[in-house]
């Protein structure tokens, strides 16, 4: 605080020097001895006459304060401004680097996506026709055993019609139980290879799937991180920008007391002898104790 009124002493000039002048003559005028009426009546014709000249001083100094205060108080809100706007600027890059993370991600998501749809469909393609050649492979392999047990069925039967005769009626109805007996067991087995070719596919769609949830996990994670890392910046420069409004408000409230103090001093030394109180306007408290 002494310093602020060194330096506002300083930046008033000659105001200050002649104030200073003024106090050393007064002093001065004080120490010496009393030479009886004559030398007191010139000593009052003196102080008469610098009144006026003390009023003006008086003027222009708290003037010169008040412009002093005023140019603080400006400079005080250029540097809040100032501030405010760099944290503004700070906040807002932050903003848009984690929107651009953010989009990257997604953009890079977006296209995993469509790489791996277009890799399902071309499984699926292929797939499909290891499907048709199986079927084929496997109609191929029941037309065979179709014609060997049809094969071995007229064998056995021209058999039997050479040493027995005409076909029993037993005979006719054991060929017609094999018939169907060989029918069941060829949709059984052609039931039992599409299911394990659909089980094939689902396992190997059901291993992407989980590589792929993987991989979308891990981007969450690393997502959720830059996000938190992100917002913690932003309260971190939420708080230092109210640090300092908080620092800039005070040394704002201490210039205004630092003024008043040097109004009220300046009060006291023109006003001296009249033991008139200095007046204080409503509402006016000092922050720090002199």
């Amino acid at each position: 605080l002494c310093q602020r009124q060194l330096k506002a002493q300083q930046q008033r000039g000659p105001a200050s020097q002649e104030l200073s002048s003024l106090k050393t003559e007064n002093a001065n005028a004080s120490l010496l001895p009393e030479d009886g009426e004559k030398a007191a009546w010139p000593e009052e014709q003196t102080d008469s006459a610098r009144f006026p000249q003390g009023q003006e001083e008086e003027e222009q100094l708290r003037d010169a304060g008040q412009a002093g205060t005023a140019s603080i108080s400006q400079d005080i809100e250029i540097q809040v401004k100032r501030k405010e706007l760099e944290l503004k600027e700070q906040l807002d890059a932050l903003r848009r680097e984690h929107t651009e993370a953010l989009q990257e991600l997604q953009g890079a998501h977006e296209q995993e996506k469509l790489l791996l749809t277009e890799s399902h469909h071309r499984s699926e393609a292929a797939l499909q026709e290891t499907i048709q050649a199986l079927n084929s492979q496997l109609k191929s392999f029941q037309e065979r055993m179709k014609r060997v047990e049809e094969s071995l069925l007229r064998t056995d039967y021209k058999k039997h019609i050479e040493e027995h005769g005409s076909p029993s009626p037993f005979w006719e109805q054991e060929l017609e139980s094999l018939h169907f007996v060989i029918e069941m067991k060829n949709e059984h087995i052609h039931g039992l290879d599409k299911k394990l070719l659909h089980l094939e596919t689902v396992e190997e769609r059901n291993l992407l799937l989980e590589e792929r949830v993987k991989t979308l996990q891990q981007e969450n994670e690393d997502l959720q991180v830059r996000t938190q890392n992100h917002l913690v910046m932003a309260r971190q420069l939420s708080e230092e920008l109210q640090a300092a409004r908080g620092a800039l408000e005070k040394e704002a409230q201490l210039l205004d007391q630092a003024r008043r103090e040097k109004e009220e001093l300046l009060y006291r030394v023109l006003n001296a002898g009249d033991g008139t109180p200095f007046p204080v306007a409503a509402g006016e408290v000092p922050l720090i104790a002199t």
